[in-house]
């Protein structure tokens, strides 16, 4: 069976490359397909001459001391990945609502907050613009990166966003607000991007997606929006899901 594993490795002793430079000659010497990247490398093979690879990188790397690796199976998680299943993508087609929280918008960069395995910021990539997303789970953010080189990913939270005042055109919550605390994420979407856009699902009881208390109905998105960014949002209804679109008050206005 073939898989594919995102690694890293880390001498013990902080400044010591001599270590990943073993590691890396190592691989050089295997059968395995494998590309290096600033962060991590990216292995791809039949299951035993992938382990047998990561095995003599890491026993290379210990020549020279002590090291850690951590090893991501990235087909093992996109073949869970409840994000890309295609019955969800035909629900939420990620460029038709991209292309909806972007109307009448002129923007160049957008914030994808909990973008999960990038669904949506790959979407945002393809029409062009800057694209950063971020998501408190550090194991869907490797499979995003993986599958969407264009765009930039971070660990954060919603609500507590690491970034300066007005520093995207767009910020976009994908079926994700419901997850955090809505005021205090909404108020950090409105702090750094010119407009706010919140996917959600429709507020009706579904075997799939979230239960019912767990959904915002659009009267509750016009008065989240209403309060966190001071104007009411105008709404998108459509069968399989709501888009609310908010922007704040003109300077002086």
């Amino acid at each position: 069976m073939a898989v594919k594993v995102l690694f890293a490795l880390y001498p013990l002793l902080q400044g010591d490359y001599r270590a990943v430079e073993k590691a890396l000659l190592a691989l050089d010497g295997s059968p395995v397909a494998h590309r290096v990247f600033p962060t991590h490398t990216e292995l791809l093979g039949e299951e035993e001459a992938v382990f047998q690879a990561l095995k003599a990188a890491f026993l290379a790397a210990g020549e020279e001391g002590a090291a850690v690796m951590w090893a991501l199976f990235t087909n093992a998680c996109e073949a869970q990945d409840p994000f890309r299943r295609p019955e969800r993508l035909k629900r939420f087609p990620p460029l038709e609502i991209a292309r909806k929280a972007l109307e009448d918008l002129e923007a160049r960069s957008v914030l994808d907050i909990g973008t999960g395995t990038g669904v949506f910021a790959e979407a945002f990539t393809r029409l062009g613009l800057f694209t950063v997303g971020i998501d408190p789970r550090s194991d869907r953010l490797e499979v995003a990166r993986a599958k969407v080189k264009e765009a930039h990913f971070l660990e954060a939270r919603g609500e507590d966003l690491p970034f300066p005042n007005q520093s995207f055109d767009l910020a976009f919550f994908g079926l994700s607000l419901h997850h955090l605390d809505p005021i205090p994420a909404l108020r950090e979407a409105a702090r750094v991007a010119r407009r706010v856009a919140v996917l959600e699902w429709p507020f009706r009881q579904e075997e799939e997606g979230p239960p019912l208390a767990n959904r915002f109905s659009p009267e509750r998105l016009q008065t989240l929006l209403q309060t966190a960014l001071g104007n009411p949002p105008r709404l998108i209804l459509e069968e399989g899901y709501t888009l609310a679109l908010g922007e704040r008050p003109l300077a002086g206005a």
